[in-house]
């Protein structure tokens, strides 16, 4: 029969054995988790830069027949749709390849001339969105605004 000593170590040595596993398994698990995010960051990047390159192409004309023509409109109408949102800004959207134009980001109070000029060019490229000529109707939601709460009503 083997003694309290023995016994001891043979104790240890078994939870030694069983804490390295547990260790070596969250390893594993976290270098999956890890390897899995990557893949999707990829994934979501290549799928994003795929995208770009497509509404880059794309002409946003209504028009064309065949799958070849189907970002190669050949109408004098934009296949875009204007929508106001229920919060008050206006985006467009093209029907053929879902770019959005939205209104650029108010700019901070001490922008730089970098921030000036983005501002300007992204705001030159909405207004042109806005007027292209198409005749699709523009659609909207019923407008709301928050309104800060007036301490007097608010007793009352």
């Amino acid at each position: 029969m083997p003694d309290r000593k023995q016994m001891q170590e043979e104790l240890e040595s078994l939870q030694l054995e069983e804490a390295r596993e547990a260790a070596q398994g969250r390893k594993e698990l976290r270098l999956s988790r890890e390897q899995k995010i990557k893949a999707i960051e990829l994934s979501l990047k290549r799928d994003r830069a795929n995208m770009e390159r497509i509404q880059a192409a794309c002409l946003h004309r209504k028009g064309g027949k065949g799958t070849a023509q189907i970002y190669m409109g050949n109408d004098a109408n934009y296949a875009v749709i204007t929508h106001t949102l229920s919060h008050g800004p206006t985006i467009v959207v093209c029907q053929r390849c879902g770019k959005k134009w939205e209104p650029p980001e108010d700019l901070p109070k001490k922008a730089t001339p970098e921030q000036k000029a983005k501002y300007r060019e992204e705001l030159t490229e909405y207004r042109r969105a806005l007027n292209l000529p198409t005749d699709n109707e523009p659609s909207g939601t019923v407008l709301f605004a928050f309104t800060p709460i007036d301490p007097e009503e608010a007793a009352a």
